[in-house]
């Protein structure tokens, strides 16, 4: 008979695998004990791993403490956006990169060069909120940013 694997409240997932030991084709020497990990060997008709993660406590927004880290950022609505005091070689510099990191995150961000400033804003496109890809590329534009004025 199949039995479902333990919690795993170290990682904060709870684990379900099933073990039929009847139906393997191949013996190994942890047969009697289940994961979440696959395995070699482990031909268990009937049974599937599943991973759930854990709700978290009480509306923690961890996409809103990572954007407070990251200075100059203002949200407005779903959108981040952030002004940048550049010259135009420097602009170009930093669009190139910035578009290297877009392109990797698959988000679309609007640039634009005037008075002197590079003006950056990044839409979640049809998400609701800020998401994590918004967040990501923010700390990266920063890093970006950062490289190029110092370079200078």
């Amino acid at each position: 008979m199949p039995e479902p694997s333990r919690s795993s409240g170290e990682h904060g997932y709870v684990g379900v695998d099933m073990i039929d030991t009847a139906d393997k084709t191949v013996r190994t020497d942890h047969d009697d004990t289940a994961t979440v990990w696959p395995q070699a060997g482990n031909d268990a008709k009937g049974g599937a791993a599943m991973r759930a993660r854990r709700q978290r406590p009480a509306r923690s927004d961890y996409l809103t403490d990572a954007l407070t880290l990251l200075q100059g950022w203002t949200q407005d609505g779903a959108e981040l956006r952030r002004v940048l005091a550049c010259d135009d070689s420097q602009h170009a510099a930093l669009t190139e990169r910035i578009k290297v990191a877009a392109d990797t995150l698959r988000i679309r961000p609007a640039i634009r060069r005037t008075d002197g400033h590079t003006q950056i804003c990044l839409s979640p496109g049809e998400s609701d909120g800020i998401t994590d890809g918004q967040v990501t590329l923010a700390a990266r534009i920063e890093d970006a940013y950062k490289t190029v004025v110092g370079a200078s």
